[in-house]
């Protein structure tokens, strides 16, 4: 007696595909099997067109195929586009056609080459406010450099004491003190910080008398003073 074959174990479709061939049963046409694990219809796919699948991955259709993308490529790609930027002229009717290592640290800098920017400068010469347009990037330079030593100072006072404890990769306690009292010395950073901020006022204020004279012109050369 033949042995009888165990389908019990089987998934439900495989065992319907069996019982066909060994019922002799023929296959109908119109017989829908359904996998539970098999993918949907493929659909049809613009060029460049992007979704999302089931498993939260991301797809691109290229005209070869699907190609599978990443949040590292996005990042990458967004990079090299900055990058790219860095390097080249903001001015949309730009004539030069490569540029220089003085053109790409100018662009970085300002964003146009040196024949945009030396374009863009003439007109300010012409309007006769070549003296504002200098004073007003000078100042704004100034304010800069002089708010970030202001938050070192303030750093500084803040964390000043007169004794320090450091802890050595041994273990190790390591002791220090200052050898002049803290309260001095806290007295001295404090008029620092009041004479530079001093300095930012005054420089703030010429700052903006130059900007009166330059803002109605619409230069894109400046941005309008933010603080």
């Amino acid at each position: 007696m033949a042995k009888e074959f165990n389908k019990k174990f089987m998934h439900p479709t495989r065992r319907k595909l069996v019982d066909m061939v060994l019922e002799g049963g023929e296959y109908q046409k119109d017989t829908f099997v359904s996998f539970a694990n098999s993918e949907k219809k493929n659909e049809k796919r613009e060029v460049g067109e992007t979704w999302t699948d089931s498993d939260g991955s991301i797809w691109e259709q290229k005209e070869f195929g699907k190609v599978k993308k990443s949040a590292l490529s996005d990042t990458m790609a967004e990079v090299r586009q900055y990058l790219q930027q860095l390097n080249s002229c903001k001015n949309k009717e730009c004539k030069t056609i490569k540029l220089s290592k003085t053109d790409k640290k100018i662009v970085s800098k300002t964003g146009y080459c040196s024949n945009c920017l030396a374009e863009k400068e003439s007109k300010i010469k012409i309007d006769g406010l070549w003296d504002e347009y200098e004073s007003y990037k000078v100042y704004s330079n100034m304010i800069a450099y002089g708010s970030e030593v202001l938050a070192q100072l303030n750093q500084a006072y803040n964390d000043a004491k007169q004794e320090y404890e450091y802890a050595n990769e041994d273990g190790s306690i390591e002791k220090w003190s200052m050898d002049r009292p803290i309260e001095e010395l806290k007295a001295e950073i404090k008029q620092d910080i009041e004479n530079i901020q001093k300095e930012i006022e005054d420089i703030t204020k010429r700052r903006d008398e130059s900007w009166e004279k330059l803002k109605d012109k619409n230069y894109d050369l400046i941005k309008a003073p933010t603080v």
